[in-house]
């Protein structure tokens, strides 16, 4: 049950659970049936500080909605509080899917009662070689799978030679670094004169990137990378002007949708007819982007 509001820990609308009560009253209707059986009620809290400087109180939050959906069980379903056992887990990654309550029937802990009173009574040298972690299956382990995310982008950037419309691909882990591909294209002819004819040309953007994000908390990342951007004569896709170059600068995401990149490119140009390659150092690009990322722990 993702999506608990920020900062709720001790109560919440019940139209939230609406959506589950068919669920719950076959967990309810498992547990009256195995009176054995054990529900582990897991609460999340994610990495968003609770306050400024007070992140310390995520782990109550976690444990206030774990507290919630035990209640319901109890008062709403007739769960005997006996067969309920409750977790919190505290999460560094951000969004609303890590402040979340889920229930589960676990077999693994239908005798739990029984294997601790064996373990009680044991003579103490066997219950330290003995005492174990039990493993929690429900709880979300960290691998590399769900750290990795993709983002795409639409949007358009400024070139040496005018606007493009741009797209970018990215796969980033943790939403700290991102290897980005670039791609843009004019769908648009505009007129070019060499050598007294008339050409129609269009524009594109080729390039590769790196995005560092060094504060999770700060949505500035520090970008670095190489583009190339062309004019390119049609029919013959052969470029008229070129430049290419290294590209340094920052992102900025203002909203969970949109993100700003300024770059610095110093870049090498090129004209049609010409074999040297000029260097020009006053190239600025700037992009405006709406985005989707797709996992990466968030």
């Amino acid at each position: 049950m993702p999506d608990f509001p920020l900062g709720v820990a001790g109560s919440i609308d019940a139209d939230f659970f609406n959506p589950y009560r068919g669920q719950l009253q076959a967990i309810a209707d498992t547990l009256r049936a195995y009176p054995k059986a054990k529900a582990v009620v897991i609460g999340g809290a994610d990495g968003e500080p609770y306050r400024q400087n007070h992140d310390a109180l995520n782990p109550g939050l976690a444990m206030g909605r774990a507290l919630i959906l035990r209640n319901l069980l109890v008062n709403d379903f007739n769960v005997d509080s006996s067969q309920i056992v409750i977790w919190s887990e505290d999460s560094k990654q951000y969004g609303s899917e890590h402040r979340f309550a889920s229930v589960r029937v676990d077999r693994e802990m239908a005798d739990i009662d029984r294997r601790l009173t064996e373990l009680e009574n044991r003579p103490p040298t066997e219950k330290i070689t003995e005492v174990r972690s039990e493993p929690r299956d429900s709880v979300i382990q960290t691998s590399v799978i769900e750290n990795l995310g993709l983002q795409f982008a639409i949007g358009v950037s400024s070139s040496s030679f005018g606007p493009v419309p741009l797209g970018s691909i990215d796969i980033f882990w943790k939403k700290t670094i991102y290897v980005e591909g670039l791609f843009g294209h004019t769908f648009w002819n505009e007129d070019y004169t060499y050598n007294g004819s008339n050409l129609d040309i269009k524009r594109r953007i080729i390039g590769g990137r790196i995005i560092i994000y060094p504060d999770p908390d700060l949505p500035v990342g520090i970008v670095g990378g190489w583009v190339r951007s062309e004019e390119i004569a049609q029919p013959y896709y052969q470029y008229v002007r070129l430049s290419e170059g290294i590209d340094l600068g920052l992102r900025a995401e203002l909203f969970d949708f949109l993100q700003i990149t300024g770059t610095y490119n110093p870049s090498k140009r090129r004209i049609v007819g010409t074999t040297i390659s000029e260097f020009n150092d006053d190239q600025f690009m700037i992009s405006a982007m709406i985005f989707k990322a797709l996992g990466g722990g968030k």
